[in-house]
């Protein structure tokens, strides 16, 4: 048995900027620094034996502060980036629509049935970061393996997992921004152990702010 512990990475400028990201970067914002030092504190409790991110600026950046107390090196791993968007990158959800026939519409009706030029198909992208995380799992038995990557391929882990439907998981399944999703993987099974606990950002921030938000 291999236990996983997920996270998203902390909040980014195109986050902030409500920007569809995929493979495109953007720094870190203050409020996702904050976020990131809040999760430290809880990972420093944990015994990690392992630490793979995405090699995505966003991810490595949150995984550097994260793990700072950690004297292990981390594995930046391209098969872990979030879904290449295509030609939607960097656009917000009315440009989208504006260009592209109502475009963003019709995908939050059913992510899958809408064709983005220039984009990963999904049915590839959910391949690619199912294999690796199970090879990940295999490669670290008996060992706890953190890995810090994005909310898509967090979504498609569990759509596998739990045998659901990834549209359905992608619309109303909430992964926040530094949450931890916890899962002890094995050859045979999956068992989930939570999702999607953000409680570390609940805590006041030492400037008196509050640095959780739903989004």
């Amino acid at each position: 048995m291999t236990r996983l512990i997920i996270v998203r990475h902390a909040e980014s400028a195109l986050n902030k900027q409500n920007r569809i990201q995929g493979h495109r970067d953007s720094g870190l914002t203050s409020k996702g620094l904050r976020q990131a030092k809040c999760l430290a504190r809880k990972i420093k409790k944990i015994n990690i034996d392992k630490i793979y991110t995405s090699d995505l600026g966003r991810a490595y950046a949150t995984t550097v502060e994260i793990t700072r107390h950690l004297r292990l090196p981390i594995i930046r791993d391209p098969l872990l980036r979030e879904i290449h968007l295509g030609d939607w990158e960097g656009m917000t959800p009315e440009e989208v629509d504006k260009l592209y026939d109502k475009g963003y519409a019709r995908w939050l009706k059913k992510p899958s049935s809408v064709r983005i030029p220039q984009s990963e198909g999904i049915a590839h992208f959910r391949k690619r970061v199912t294999d690796r995380v199970k090879k990940i799992a295999r490669l670290n038995r008996h060992k706890t393996v953190l890995l810090v990557t994005h909310g898509g391929v967090i979504t498609a882990l569990l759509a596998d997992w739990m045998k659901a439907d990834f549209d359905h998981l992608l619309l109303h399944l909430q992964i926040d921004n530094t949450s931890l999703t916890m899962v002890d993987h094995s050859e045979k099974h999956v068992r989930l152990r939570f999702i999607n606990d953000a409680s570390h950002l609940l805590e006041e921030h030492r400037h008196g702010t509050r640095i959780f938000q739903r989004s």
